[in-house]
């Protein structure tokens, strides 16, 4: 064994001295922060298209009553462009928005006051037309529907206020509440069930096995792409000829290629945390920071060594699997074809553990 560490600095140095491993380590950093960026600046763009400016809303009010007209004037103070349109139908009405900027009709029916002063309650339709998909659209359809439940929040609070004045309109529409706990290992949080399975599901059931995958596939690539460079380059007959153990050159290969793919793997992890960073901005989720994210118990020492363990496994084969695909390929090319095929499986395990239960 005492020819093991010279192997391993062979091999590691061969993996840093080829161009083409640099590749694999410098596009995550260099790709995920552009993609993130690219996604949130088209994202923030058409929101911004559909609602910086206020929403443009055409109403048809087929009523033409105190409580219509008080709604017209409520939709105009939350930021809504409302214009009314002066004709007598719905198919009328949604032709007046193709000449506007309006994409979105609320069409107030007859007896809509009638029917809501003698507590039989009343229907708005909501008509929106679709000229593009995306973020604006929705966002343009929700700050609408947004508005109508403020409005008949705000005609709730009326009517309760009217009937028994004094008491709290919000008593009369949610009489019940309830204080969520959840208990993991016997300890009791001051937290939602989902906010601690949202939580629990990121760190666990996908940042872990995420990273499990590319570490696998990375060290496979990287192990399949040594050896076929050794042997199209007719490196690896001469290193067989060497006084070492087919062993001994194995186990470089594996450790060798395992420290550039943990290089590989901070990298990766290092353009993912960029693109959630730009793509999540801290100050819109400082917001919700506070739902008990160091409340949750910490790891374990027995879950860190199963995760160390797992990793460790999964390198030795991973990269065994890359030293063979390498070892049977003429060339680089026929490597990287054939450890593509490989490397499917690999992601099944990752992918159960994501769709499965987590304990």
């Amino acid at each position: 064994m005492s020819s093991l560490i010279p192997l391993v600095e062979k091999e590691v140095k061969d993996l840093l001295r080829d161009p083409r491993i640099y590749i694999g380590l410098i596009v995550p950093v260099v790709i995920m922060p552009i993609i993130g960026f690219t996604m949130s600046a088209a994202t923030h763009s058409s929101i911004e298209s559909a609602v910086g400016g206020g929403v443009k809303v055409a109403v048809l009010d087929l009523d033409k009553t105190q409580t219509s007209l008080s709604f017209l004037k409520f939709a105009n103070t939350t930021g809504l462009k409302v214009f009314e349109v002066k004709v007598d139908t719905v198919k009328e009405a949604l032709k007046e928005l193709k000449g506007n900027d309006a994409k979105i009709l609320i069409v107030i029916p007859k007896g809509f006051e009638s029917k809501i002063s003698s507590l039989e309650g009343s229907t708005l339709a909501l008509y929106f037309e679709v000229k593009s998909v995306g973020f604006g659209e929705m966002s343009a359809f929700l700050a609408v529907d947004r508005v109508v439940k403020l409005y008949s929040k705000t005609l709730s609070d009326t009517i309760i206020s009217s009937i028994k004045p004094g008491i709290n309109p919000t008593i009369v529409r949610t009489p019940l509440n309830t204080t969520s706990y959840t208990v993991i290992h016997d300890r009791i949080l001051s937290m939602p069930p989902e906010a601690v399975f949202g939580q629990l599901f990121m760190g666990y059931g996908i940042m872990v096995p995420v990273v499990l995958m590319i570490v696998s596939i990375m060290v496979a690539q990287i192990a399949a792409t040594a050896t076929a460079v050794e042997n199209e380059e007719k490196t690896l007959e001469t290193l067989l000829t060497l006084p070492v153990s087919r062993y001994e050159i194995l186990i470089a290969k594996v450790i060798g290629s395992t420290v550039v793919a943990v290089l590989g793997t901070l990298f990766s992890m290092l353009g993912f945390a960029l693109y959630f960073r730009i793509l999540f901005p801290l100050q819109e989720i400082s917001g919700s920071a506070h739902l008990g994210t160091t409340a949750l118990p910490a790891p374990t020492p027995q879950m860190y060594l199963a995760l160390c363990l797992s990793l460790l496994i999964a390198i030795f084969f991973t990269t065994s699997l890359g030293v063979i695909v390498g070892a049977l390929s003429s060339d680089v090319r026929i490597s990287n074809s054939l450890i593509g095929a490989v490397i499917i499986p690999i992601m099944i395990p990752a992918f159960l553990i994501m769709y499965g239960d987590v304990r």
